[in-house]
């Protein structure tokens, strides 16, 4: 018991002197015997006992869920504004490098999703796409067609918006091909 509140209460005749210092003994037992128990637990190497029932436990709780909310709430608007980035990055990739040409007349149909749909391109830009040269990409339901380096950068941020791109079998087949770079004699006799 602090000592105003002793004071106050024998002033006011509630107690009496010896009650007050019962009082006061009991006390320091109490934070005595608290301050042992813990030094046992720490020697044990024990957790002290947590009364999950307590208001202290229940505000640490309580906050503890407030900041994982928060935390995953950062995390969702992280990944919002990381989508949004690359959103940004597509548009503008697509709106720099398309060679859409407008004097094109040859109908190009590809398969977009389980549609077939046509886009109108030049001999020359039909040879490409063939090639592996030019790719299709899609916009806000219009298509373009797109290099294909800016094709792989459009891979890497937003690949639902690369609809129609076929990779050069040739690359793919002189990096396959580990012997390439050695000629076969002409004089070789089997």
């Amino acid at each position: 018991m602090s000592n105003a509140l002793r004071e106050q209460l024998l002033k006011s005749g509630l107690v009496s002197k010896d009650q007050a210092q019962q009082m006061e003994k009991q006390t320091k037992l109490q934070s005595h015997q608290q301050a042992k128990a813990q030094q046992r637990d720490k020697k044990r190497n024990v957790a002290p006992s947590v009364d999950p029932q307590s208001v202290a436990y229940q505000v640490a709780k309580a906050r503890e869920e407030e900041i994982a909310h928060a935390k995953e709430l950062n995390r969702q608007r992280e990944l919002e504004r990381q989508h949004k980035e690359l959103q940004a990055q597509s548009r503008q990739l697509i709106d720099t490098f398309h060679v859409n040409d407008s004097d094109a007349e040859i109908s190009y149909h590809f398969m977009d999703g389980n549609t077939i749909k046509h886009l109108s391109v030049t001999s020359k830009q039909r040879t490409q796409l063939g090639n592996g040269q030019l790719g299709i990409a899609k916009w806000e339901d219009h298509y373009y067609l797109i290099p294909v380096s800016v094709i792989e950068k459009l891979l890497e941020r937003t690949p639902e918006t690369v609809v129609c791109f076929y990779p050069s079998q040739n690359a793919k087949k002189e990096e396959a091909d580990p012997y390439a770079a050695y000629p076969v004699p002409d004089d070789l006799m089997w």
